[in-house]
């Protein structure tokens, strides 16, 4: 299979991307809510992006009769599929961001694995 031409540059943009804007992250593996054995915690750079975070009414719109909000963050993990290659994810994986104050968890909601050349992870916070 060749490459596209400019995959080289990508990558090389990439890397300097990562140099600057990732962060040592811990990966914990789940099956069935259980951690699995056959894939061990492993820790790795990525990006790691998370929301401010905004109330949202729980009707869906501006309704002020509602006294229900809920607090939604949506996080995403940006991961360099070259560099890591052989990471494989599942609905309940759990990151935990070693970096940050509180060191806080995520679980894994989505995994986008269709684009090149990173790896998405839809997070959820714990």
């Amino acid at each position: 299979m060749l490459a596209a031409r400019h995959h080289q540059l990508r990558d090389r943009t990439l890397a300097v991307v990562d140099r600057f804007r990732a962060e040592p992250v811990r990966l914990s593996f789940f099956n069935d809510g259980a951690l699995d054995p056959d894939r061990p915690a492993r820790d790795i750079e990525a990006i790691l992006r998370v929301d401010a975070g905004k109330d949202t009414m729980v009707s869906g719109g501006i309704d002020r009769d509602w006294r229900s909000r809920v607090a939604a963050q949506p996080s995403e993990l940006h991961i360099d599929r070259a560099k890591y290659p052989d990471l494989a994810f599942r609905k309940g994986d759990k990151v935990k961001a070693l970096a940050r104050p509180g060191q806080p968890w995520f679980e894994v909601l989505s995994v986008d694995d269709r684009g090149q050349p990173r790896l998405v992870l839809k997070l959820g916070e714990l």
